[in-house]
């Protein structure tokens, strides 16, 4: 059932990223298609031709799946994260236990909003603290690792619902826009 969900959940996502906003349509500039144009010029290498996010929300849930150990099914990881003006700061419990913290850059290649719709294809990337020997020899090493992850976001109204894969974990987040 939770990859039927999955699967589901990624062509919905991706159709939603690759239809054209309504506001392609409209005839004549706007200020909306000024923002937007001096937003795609903003757009430089260093940043992997991103931009800042703009998808404020609350993100109260995560489950995640180890790719690894299906078997072992979704677990509950007791997370809470903010993300603000492409910010983010986020605690979760990480599979062995302890809790982590993780702090860093939300990143948006491609977005679109659609009436009470929305759907964002992105990256965030930062810095984690609270995993031991048992991540890796770097973790045992280290405190406090770099973290980066591909991002799909999907917003209904105001209920959002984030996917992440980061190593071997897949993440299904579930908040609030704001």
């Amino acid at each position: 059932m939770v990859p039927k969900l999955l699967r589901a959940t990624g062509i919905v996502l991706l159709a939603l990223a690759l239809a054209a906003p309504a506001s392609a349509v409209q005839e004549g500039p706007t200020l909306e298609s000024e923002v937007r144009a001096e937003a795609e010029s903003s757009r430089r290498w260093w940043t992997l031709w991103t931009e800042t996010s703009d998808r404020d929300r609350l993100l109260w849930a995560m489950w995640t799946l180890h790719i690894h150990h299906l078997d072992e099914g979704w677990s509950n990881d007791g997370a809470v994260a903010l993300v603000y003006r492409g910010m983010y700061a986020a605690t979760f419990e990480t599979t062995h236990g302890p809790r982590a913290y993780s702090v860093g850059f939300e990143r948006d290649w491609l977005s679109g909003r659609w009436g009470p719709l929305g759907a964002m294809v992105g990256f965030r990337t930062g810095l984690v603290y609270g995993y031991d020997g048992r991540l890796g020899w770097m973790a045992e090493k280290f405190p406090i690792l770099p973290v980066a992850q591909p991002l799909l976001v999907a917003e209904i109204g105001p209920l959002t619902t984030d996917l992440t894969y980061t190593w071997v974990v897949l993440s299904l987040s579930g908040g609030i826009r704001f």
